[in-house]
């Protein structure tokens, strides 16, 4: 028997290392998978905050800048956002914006436009509604 064939038969360490380790791996990406999908979705209802930007000035009158955070895991779409212009406790303007998709704890942006100048009155800004996707 010549030297070489006496080494055939044995698997070197590192071999078995790397193996061992691809398996591991592939193990571990099943079962992340297996347990997403096992996973029940995020039956959550949507907690839409709004974050006010900025205020500025178009060629028909003016625009507020707004973000709208979703606190929660359960998604929202087609989220009413409406913004009102005060001044004391009458209303001076009113808009309305719709945001198409608010994802669990994700943000969107956008934006109201108003013919009077929001910095004069007193601003309100918020979610006045959802449907569920």
């Amino acid at each position: 028997m010549a030297k070489g064939d006496s080494r055939r038969g044995k698997t070197p360490l590192l071999e078995w290392f790397a193996a061992v380790t691809g398996l591991l791996l592939i193990l571990s990406v099943v079962a992340v998978i297996g347990r997403e999908a096992i996973r029940e979705p995020a039956a959550d209802t949507p907690a839409i905050a709004i974050q006010v930007g900025a205020i500025g000035q178009v060629a028909d009158g003016f625009v507020v800048a707004f973000e709208a955070l979703n606190q929660a895991n359960g998604t929202a779409v087609a989220v009413e956002i409406e913004g009102t212009l005060m001044s004391g406790s009458s209303l001076v303007e009113r808009s309305v914006a719709t945001i198409d998709y608010v994802p669990g704890h994700g943000r969107t942006s956008g934006g109201l436009f108003f013919s009077k100048d929001p910095r004069k009155h007193r601003l309100i800004i918020r979610a006045t509604g959802f449907q569920d996707p």
